[in-house]
């Protein structure tokens, strides 16, 4: 960590130290072009396991997995071209970061460009942890799933339900059985195209004894 950071962080955690030892998300400035850290508050180490100080040592890749990091990526670059072109704008993104302990979590991200006098580009921020709010949407995306299966399911049954309990035109010679279309089916590929059913073949009690007297 260098001279100029310890500085600059003793500076400010000793003017706001009330204020953000006891912030539930963790604010932070970070390089634009470099990706390190000028700042970041101990609330950090609530979400991530990590103090403050251990945190700003870790590399941007270290601590997010791969897809989080090439999305952060996108964001940056995009949010600094829109910055040279005077689009000002706060970003918010969710990405996976790594815990301490090797375990994985979410976090959203609300940030924005800022510049000072002959200084490189900054991103200032906040970082909110929203693990548990994201376990709840992804099983409500598996709730909405199973409920569409269930839906589609309902409306084959119905669909077959129909065909089986509606009257069919029935040839009484072959026994063919007639669509809607005017075609005849043999019955074991009606029922197949229309209910999604096999049939096996096999023999009645009252042919079998037929049969065996034969």
């Amino acid at each position: 960590m260098s001279t100029d950071y310890k500085n600059r962080y003793s500076k400010l955690e000793d003017k706001y130290r009330l204020i953000t030892d006891n912030l539930i998300e963790a604010m932070f400035v970070v390089d634009a072009e470099t990706f390190e850290f000028e700042y970041i508050n101990p609330s950090i180490e609530k979400i991530s396991g990590y103090a403050a100080e251990e945190y700003a040592n870790l590399t941007i890749k270290d601590r997010l997995l791969p897809d989080s990091y090439h999305t952060i990526l996108e964001l940056i670059d995009r949010a600094k071209k829109n910055y040279k072109q005077g689009i000002k704008s706060i970003h918010t993104v969710e990405v996976e970061l790594i815990h301490k302990d090797l375990s994985t979590y979410w976090a959203e991200i609300r940030a924005k460009i800022s510049d000072e006098k002959n200084r490189p580009l900054k991103i200032i921020g906040i970082i909110k942890e929203v693990t548990d709010r994201k376990k709840i949407e992804q099983k409500q995306v598996e709730l909405i799933k199973s409920l569409g299966e269930a839906l589609a399911e309902k409306d084959r049954l119905l669909k077959e339900n129909k065909v089986l309990m509606g009257l069919l035109p029935v040839c009484s010679g072959c026994k063919r059985i007639r669509d809607e279309n005017g075609r005849w089916w043999p019955l074991e590929a009606y029922i197949k195209k229309h209910t999604n059913s096999d049939i096996t073949h096999t023999i009645c009690t009252e042919c079998a004894e037929i049969y065996m007297e034969l």
